[in-house]
This record gives C-alpha cells, structure tokens and sequence, in this order.
C-alpha cells in the first residue's frame, strides 16, 4: 500500500490482483479535471488499475462512473458504503488490539456523522434556498463546515441542471460546474471553457449573463483588450436580454451595468477574458436556480450555435 505515490491519494497492490487507486475527495469538490490528468500521467506501472473517487459529495456522474478522454474509467464510492464495509471489521480489530478498535469505532462514528450531516443540509430539497440560512451557517461555522456544506448544496444544484439537460448537452465544451470564491458558492456554465463562447453564472446575490472571449485581441489584461472583448460582447446583445429571468424570479432590480436609454451596453468583468450583465437575484431557491440555470443554458447553447456554429460536446465537471 502506498500513500501520495505519484500524488495519487492512496495506491494498494495484492497479489493476483488488480492495483486499486483511490482518489480522496472528503470536504473538497470531484474535479474530473484532475481525474483526467491522473489517469493520463500517473497510472504508468501499474497493469490494469481500479480507479476509485471516494467522496461524500456524489458527482453526479451519469452511472456512477466517469471515463476520461484516454478511456480510463473512475467508480464513485461514496463514504455511507465505506462506512457500511468497514464497521463489521471492529469486532476483530478489538480481539487483538482494543485501543485501536475503539479509535477505528470513533473514526466510523465521525464518518456517520458526517454522512448524516451531507443528507440533511448538503441536499436541500426544491423550495429550501440555495445558500444555507445565516442561522445555519453559524452553527457551522464554528465547526469550520459551512463552506464545505455551500459546497454541497451547490453541487447538488449543479447536478440537478446536469440532469435535467441530459440529452442536450452531449457534446464537448461545455461546462456545468460548481466552484467557490471567497467562501461563496458558484454554480455556472459555460458553453467553451475557453471561450469564444457564452454561458451564465450564479454568485453573490446576481445572475449574470456571460461572453468569454477566446484568444486573440480580446484576451489579456489592460484597457485595449477590455475593450475589444466588451466589443465583442456588444455585437451579441442579444444574448444578454433577461426577460427569462424576470418570467421566472420576478422583477428583482435593475440590470448591472446601468445604461441610459439609447446608449450601447456596458459590461462588467474581469480580466483575461471574461465580461458580464447582471440582475440582482437575492434568496433563490433550488428550483429557481434550475429553472434559470437550464432556461439560460439553452439559450447560450443557442446563441453559440447561432454565432460559431461549432459542435459542442460535453464536460461537465
């Protein structure tokens, strides 16, 4: 058995069988990118390995599995089963060593507890909000788990829009993900990582309208580019109506940046790439977060087929 062995959580080799790989992911997020690149840079020397994300949050991998780009294929596992395979083990654990049977007993008691804590407050049901109530959020806090716990419920947003485009969204370049930024929890997507390409993003409060510029004139930091990317932006105003949202979230405030009548639009954003419009959305529930989310993930899809008619394919992480 070794451990950090090429950066890979936990490797364990037996004879006659396959190298098991594990890969731990206990409060931070699944990241098929970092799957990928496992599986394409650190399994050289092992013959046929078994590769395992143990997790608590589920990443909602169609199937329970994920297959990287060199036909490598990660199971998900997540820590309830662990649980459930370990426990049988305390009473001969405690046979030969009882100090070590009670340590392991705890450590399976923490597990529960947190498993527990995943299915109570990490899944939120449809109408509960998605950001966790201030109340909550204390309790936590003091615990250091309420960024882990924002984690989960956005992620589980994330995998509810996933689901509800399956079908849709199967072909590559497209993200839908969860990531964090100062504490807070972010569900986007995006139809090309990279850009050129539209998408949208939940943060802080706003529902933005996105255009990512690829490279070229747009992309780089100082005043020109910035220009030349809102440019760009500008020339797909289009995209960046927000009747939808209003239909489903109500008349929540004025549109960012202001803009007086009859003057072009202005975008905020954020250097190398990225340019945005936003309306305030304070409060949003699970469902709404869906609704918007794949209300205006079929309207990027749209617009960058309208725009770049490329073939998209999926990568959802």
């Amino acid at each position: 058995m070794r451990r950090e062995w090429r950066n890979l959580d936990l490797v364990v080799e037996w004879p006659g069988r396959s190298p098991l790989v594990v890969e731990n992911k206990v409060f931070s997020l699944p990241d098929t990118g970092q799957l990928d690149a496992y599986a394409r840079a650190k399994l050289h020397g092992l013959d046929h390995p078994v590769l395992v994300l143990l997790s608590l949050l589920d990443p909602g991998w169609p199937g329970g599995s994920w297959t990287t780009p060199d036909g490598a294929l990660w199971r998900f596992r997540g820590y309830d089963e662990l649980g459930a395979v370990l426990r049988p083990c305390v009473p001969e654990i405690r046979a030969t060593d009882r100090f070590a049977a009670d340590v392991f007993e705890r450590w399976l008691g923490l597990i529960d507890t947190l498993v527990r804590l995943t299915a109570e407050v990490g899944t939120p049901a449809h109408e509960e909000p998605l950001l966790l109530p201030e109340q909550a959020a204390a309790v936590l806090r003091s615990a250091r788990l309420d960024a882990t716990v924002q984690k989960m419920r956005c992620l589980y947003a994330t995998n509810r829009i996933r689901a509800e485009l399956a079908g849709e969204i199967e072909q590559s370049g497209i993200v839908v993900r969860t990531t964090m930024s100062r504490g807070q929890g972010i569900v986007e997507m995006f139809t090309a990582d990279s850009g050129p390409g539209f998408g949208w993003q939940i943060q802080e409060g706003q529902f933005r309208l996105v255009y990512l510029t690829g490279p070229g004139p747009g992309y780089g930091r100082g005043e020109e580019r910035r220009a030349v990317r809102e440019d760009e932006a500008r020339a797909h105003s289009d995209y960046f109506r927000f009747d939808g949202a209003r239909d489903l979230l109500g008349d929540t405030g004025p549109e960012r940046p202001v803009v007086a009548s009859g003057l072009p639009l202005s975008f905020n954003g954020f250097a190398p790439d990225f340019v945005y419009r936003s309306v305030p959305a304070p409060d949003l529930t699970i469902e709404q977060v869906v609704d918007l989310g794949v209300t205006f993930a079929r309207a990027a899809l749209k617009a960058h087929a309208d725009t770049f008619g490329a073939d998209l394919r999926t990568d959802d992480r």
